[in-house]
């Protein structure tokens, strides 16, 4: 595989499925001694773990209308990366994706005005 257009982003993970999902649907269309054996490994194992993360359930619609919505927040762009892919559910996880949560939120309601955010706009992680 050849990087044909190079991106200076980050990936969220929904993102990263939705082309691996892409990829697999390529290579599942060539002849079988075309197949890359090591791809398809790799692309197994990769969407096998995130089919059973937060990724699973989102789109990129959901996450285009949560990004605005975060902005009076002020998170770093790895901040808003960490909450789409994580999901927080409750004001611990917030803790632990955040850094100085209790400078930057001095107020738990502001925390759980975050919680009420982020679980409106990002459909629950897949049951395990």
């Amino acid at each position: 595989m050849e990087v044909l257009k190079q991106r200076v982003t980050v990936l969220t993970n929904q993102e990263v499925l939705s082309f691996l999902n892409a990829v697999k649907k390529e290579e599942d269309n060539k002849v079988s001694g075309d197949r890359c054996k090591m791809l398809a490994t790799v692309v197994y194992e990769t969407k096998k773990y995130l089919n059973s993360s937060p990724a699973a359930t989102q789109n990129e619609a959901v996450i285009c209308d949560l990004v605005p919505k975060l902005e009076p927040f002020k998170l770093t762009g790895a901040e808003t990366l960490q909450v789409v892919n994580m999901r927080p559910a409750n004001t611990t996880d917030i803790q632990l994706l955040v850094e100085e949560t209790e400078e930057r939120f001095p107020s738990e309601e502001e925390l759980e005005k975050l919680i009420t955010t982020i679980t409106d706009c990002l459909p629950p992680p897949p049951k395990r």
